[in-house]
């Protein structure tokens, strides 16, 4: 199913909520949720059988690639399958069916090398304490009242444990259409994420510098640097997963001891998806602060393409530091910030040596280790920081990739936003 596409002037923006659900509610999210995981259950027994009947009559059921075809048969077949399926929206149900059909086609891509990243199976069913309960709406009784209240269906009004005005100032005024809205719970706390069609960010006046960005698996989380050498801002590293540890490994100890699936096993795994939740919530937190103002306050902003996976495989003691910094959640955040705010995101190539470069003479030092933070360049003998040095280099990369293209030596460094936002009454 094609990507929904946002009309001119307009964005397609997310916000995560928690909610204060009464008991009844939580109560009703959890069946919804169930809901969802039978129905997705269900379509992935209709699948796998029709590939089985495939391979043995060689005619394969051109139905299971269809949400749609495959939610006609699911009409005809809930009262016997699932006799209590009024007790819950129609919408967990045709969630559930069009997750499966997407596991599918993921799967398909996967093996036809349309698709990026590791390999992935043929959709399995889901198990009640492994799958995190979520459940998406997207048609019903949806709608956003006042600054606290969340209008679901079969749930009614849910209070929001954080004030959502902006959001509601948007609805009201007709500035923005929630498109969808997702219910998500881990270590019983539940939160929503809101999916709206909006009016597009105004965008800052007229910025004129360039920046380089480097990830650092330090003190400092990112280092922005301008092409003169100069240090924009360090952004310090929470060290979030570092900082909860101990905490961690008392909660798995717990855990490990429980009786799986007693009562004292499942408040022994709420303790510890609460440790986990906090983690990424601080984690996340100082990412969006970071790429925002980045995005906000400057024309051009280059960072490295990095792999991090063969990164994290490499040196054991820096795994933890890998997973501090999320560079991939760095990248994804930028990307579509740029988009927004005017901003031109360039992603330097994956084997640019910006911190073996030497930033002052142009040296590339190449016994350069992991393991060393500070260098003296042995041609021009300059001190360097890694990260500062790396990210100075990055920030003259587009001038030099602009400089070498001219000479016939290299093509134009590759840039990631390049849909800009057309804000109506402004010529584009």
């Amino acid at each position: 199913m094609p990507r929904y596409a946002a009309p001119d002037g307009k964005v397609v923006k997310g916000w995560v909520v928690r909610l204060e659900p009464t008991a009844e509610q939580a109560a009703q999210f959890r069946r919804d949720c169930g809901a969802r995981r039978f129905a997705y259950n269900w379509a992935v027994t209709e699948i796998s059988e029709s590939f089985a009947a495939g391979k043995e009559t060689g005619e394969y059921d051109p139905d299971v690639w269809s949400a749609y075809s495959l939610r006609r048969r699911w009409n005809t077949a809930k009262t016997e399958a699932a006799p209590w399926w009024a007790e819950n929206s129609k919408e967990s149900y045709a969630n559930g069916i069009a997750d499966a059909v997407a596991a599918l086609r993921n799967w398909q891509d996967s093996r036809m090398g349309k698709r990026d990243g590791p390999a992935m199976r043929f959709p399995r069913r889901k198990k009640k304490n492994k799958d995190r309960p979520r459940c998406t709406y997207t048609t019903g009784a949806l709608r956003v009242e006042g600054s606290r209240t969340i209008v679901l269906p079969k749930v009614g009004a849910v209070r929001t444990a954080e004030n959502i005005r902006a959001i509601w100032r948007h609805v009201r005024r007709g500035s923005a259409r929630l498109l969808s809205v997702t219910i998500s719970g881990k270590a019983d706390c539940w939160s929503v994420s809101l999916r709206l069609e909006i009016d597009a960010p105004r965008q800052p006046g007229l910025r004129t510098s360039t920046v380089g960005v480097d990830v650092g698996i330090g003190g400092n989380l990112l280092i922005v640097m301008r092409p003169d050498g100069t240090a924009v801002e360090k952004v310090p590293n929470p060290r979030a997963l570092r900082a909860s540890l101990a905490d961690l490994r008392r909660a798995n100890r717990a855990l490990a001891r429980k009786t799986e699936d007693s009562s004292r096993w499942r408040k022994a795994k709420r303790r510890l998806g609460r440790i986990q939740r906090r983690t990424a919530a601080i984690r996340k937190d100082t990412l969006h602060k970071a790429t925002t103002r980045l995005a906000k306050t400057h024309s051009q902003v280059v960072i490295e393409d990095l792999a991090v996976r063969p990164l994290m495989r490499g040196l054991r003691s820096h795994r933890k530091s890998w997973t501090d910094t999320a560079a991939g959640e760095l990248r994804r955040q930028l990307t579509y910030k740029a988009t927004w705010y005017g901003c031109d995101l360039v992603v330097a190539d994956r084997w640019y040596p910006s911190s073996k470069t030497c930033s002052a003479c142009g040296h590339v030092n190449a016994e350069l280790t992991m393991s060393d933070r500070k260098w003296d360049c042995p041609a021009c003998g300059f001190h360097h920081g890694r990260d500062e040095c790396a990210g100075t280099n990055l920030a003259k990369y587009p001038a030099s990739q602009a400089e070498a293209q001219s000479d016939g030596k290299t093509g134009p460094a590759r840039r990631v936003s390049v849909k800009r936002v057309n804000h109506p009454g402004k010529v584009a």
